[in-house]
C-alpha cells in the first residue's frame, strides 16, 4: 500500500473561494486517496502563504521527511507552486531522488505514468522560459533605474562616495574622496601602483574597507569612471548623475596610460629600466625583446632566438637580430620627436587607421527572426493557458523552436572592436609630450611611450612603430 503526504496551500486571497479553502481541499484529497487505496502519512498544510516560493514552514516540512511517504498529492499543481521552475526542482531534485512520486488531482498529473513523465520535459521548457523572464524583468527594472540617474545599489559602494537608499544616488563621502584625487594626481605625475599603495599606507589613509594592502583596489580605482559622474548599467550611460571627483580628461589620460604600461604587483622587485621595454615584439615569431648584456655590450634581444626565459619562447628556430641599445633608442626617439614637431603626421596616422563603415548586417536577419521566434514562443503560451493547444504540442513545438534559436544565436558574427584612442585625446597628449619630451628624464620618456606607442615591431633591419592613435 502507498503512503500518501497531502500538501495544502492556500493564499490570503484564496481563503474564501469555493474548492480552495484548507477543508475543501483536505476532504477530496482524502476521498482521492481512499479511491487508490493510499494510507495517508501525514497532511502538510501552508494557510496564507504565496506559492511564489518555497519559503513555507509546510513546504520545508515536507521536503525534509520524503523518507515517510511514496506519493505527494495536490488538489492542483499551483497548490504545490506558482513558479514553474520551483515545481520542476521539487519534483526533479526533491520527490523522484527520493523515489517519491507526485501527483495532481486536477490536471491528472502523474510521475509515475508515461504521460507524467512527458510533462515533466514540458514543465522543464516553461522553466527555462520563466528564468529568462525573471531574468529579463529584473533587468529592465534595473535599466530603467539606470537611466533616471539612480545607482544600482548592492555589491561594493565605490571608494569616495556613499549611497543614500533613500534617493537612490551616489553622494561623495569627503574623506575618502581626498584619497580618490591623490590617485589619480600621483599616477599621471609618473608614479606605480605599488608606488601609491606605499605614500597611502605613509599617509595612513583608510578606506570603508579598510587599509589599501591589496594593489588591485587601486588598479580598480583607476579604471573606474563612476569618479567622472558617470553612471555605467550595461549599455545604459548617463553623464552627470552625481557629483564627480575627478576630470574626464584626467580619467581619460590615465587609461591611455593604463593600456600600454604592464602592471606591477606589489612585491615585485622589477623596475623598467630601459627606454623600451615592454614595448619592443619580434617581426619573425611575434615574441617579446628584452635588454641583454654581453660583457660591455648592451642589446635588445628576442627572447625566442636567446631562448633565455623558456616560456617567452614562440619560435626556437627565431634569427631575427640584435639591436644596440643606444642605436635603436636613437632610431625610435629620432620617429617621436618627427611626429612631435608634425602635427599633420598624426593626422594622417591617425584618418589611416579609422575603421571604414561595413557594408550592410550579417546579423540584422538573424536577429530579426530570433525575435520572431520569441513572439511565437509567447503566443504559444497564451494559448496553452486558454486550454487551446495540448500538453504535448505545446512541449514539441516549444523544443523545435529553442533548438532553432540556439542555432541561429550561435551564428551571429561578433562585432568589430576598433581599440584605437580618440585623435582629440592624442592630440593633447601629442601636445604636452612636445612641450617636454627634449627636457623629459627616462622614466618621463617613458611614460610618454607607453601612452602613444601601441608597440615596435623589429623585422630584421626594419623598425615599425605601432601608433596608439
Amino acid at each position: 500500500m502507498k503512503r500518501a503526504a497531502l500538501y495544502i496551500r492556500v493564499s490570503t486571497q484564496e481563503q474564501a473561494q469555493e474548492g480552495y479553502s484548507v477543508g475543501a481541499q483536505k476532504e477530496r484529497l482524502i476521498a482521492y486517496c481512499k479511491a487508490h487505496d493510499w494510507l495517508i502519512s501525514d497532511i502538510y498544510v501552508d494557510g496564507g502563504f504565496s506559492g511564489s516560493n518555497l519559503n513555507r514552514p509546510g513546504m520545508q516540512k515536507l521536503m525534509e521527511e520524503t523518507d515517510k511517504f511514496d506519493v505527494v498529492l495536490v488538489y492542483k499543481l499551483d497548490r504545490l507552486s506558482r513558479s514553474q521552475r520551483d515545481t520542476l526542482f521539487l519534483i526533479e531534485e526533491t520527490f523522484l531522488p527520493n523515489h517519491v512520486d507526485f501527483v495532481s488531482m486536477q490536471e491528472s498529473f502523474d510521475t509515475a505514468t508515461p504521460f507524467g513523465k512527458a510533462m515533466i520535459g514540458l514543465l522543464a521548457v516553461f522553466a527555462q522560459l520563466e528564468r529568462e523572464q525573471i531574468k529579463e524583468r529584473t533587468k529592465m527594472g534595473r535599466i530603467e533605474r539606470a537611466k533616471s540617474g539612480l545607482y544600482h545599489g548592492g555589491g561594493r559602494i565605490p571608494i569616495g562616495y556613499d549611497y543614500d537608499e533613500k534617493d537612490g544616488k551616489l553622494h561623495i563621502n569627503v574623506y575618502e574622496a581626498v584619497q580618490v584625487q591623490k590617485i589619480f594626481d600621483w599616477y599621471l605625475a609618473g608614479a606605480s601602483i605599488h608606488n601609491i599603495q606605499n605614500r597611502l599606507h605613509k599617509a595612513n589613509y583608510t578606506n570603508r574597507y579598510g587599509s589599501y594592502k591589496c594593489w588591485s583596489c587601486i588598479r580598480n580605482i583607476l579604471d573606474n569612471s563612476t569618479y567622472t559622474g558617470t553612471l555605467h548599467f550595461g549599455e545604459v550611460v548617463v553623464e552627470n548623475a552625481h557629483e564627480a571627483i575627478i576630470t574626464k580628461e584626467q580619467f581619460a589620460a590615465v587609461q591611455a596610460i593604463r593600456k600600454k604600461q604592464p602592471e606591477q604587483h606589489p612585491g615585485s622587485h622589477f623596475q623598467s629600466r630601459h627606454l623600451l621595454t615592454g614595448l619592443v615584439f619580434c617581426g619573425h615569431c611575434g615574441g617579446r625583446y628584452y635588454v641583454r648584456h654581453v660583457g660591455k655590450y648592451i642589446y635588445y634581444a628576442c627572447y625566442s632566438r636567446t631562448k633565455q626565459t623558456p616560456n617567452m619562447v614562440k619560435d626556437p628556430n627565431c634569427k631575427n637580430k640584435y639591436w644596440k641599445k643606444d642605436k635603436l633608442e636613437a632610431l625610435v626617439e629620432s620617429r617621436v620627436r618627427e611626429i612631435l614637431r608634425s602635427p599633420e603626421m598624426a593626422a594622417e596616422i591617425a584618418a589611416a587607421k579609422k575603421p571604414k563603415p561595413v557594408s550592410g548586417n550579417k546579423n540584422a536577419e538573424i536577429e530579426k527572426r530570433v525575435k520572431a521566434i520569441d513572439k511565437q514562443i509567447g503566443k504559444m503560451m497564451e494559448l496553452y493557458q486558454r486550454d487551446d493547444i495540448p500538453p504535448e504540442v505545446l512541449g514539441d513545438s516549444i523544443n523545435k523552436l529553442y533548438n532553432e534559436k540556439t542555432a541561429l544565436v550561435a551564428t551571429l558574427v561578433p562585432e568589430e572592436s576598433h581599440d584605437v584612442m580618440p585623435f582629440d585625446l592624442a592630440e593633447e597628449l601629442l601636445k604636452d609630450a612636445a612641450q617636454v619630451w627634449d627636457f623629459a628624464d627616462e622614466d618621463q620618456k617613458r611614460r610618454i611611450l607607453q601612452s602613444l606607442v601601441t608597440r615596435i615591431v623589429l623585422t630584421d633591419d626594419k623598425v615599425d612603430i605601432e601608433w596608439a592613435f
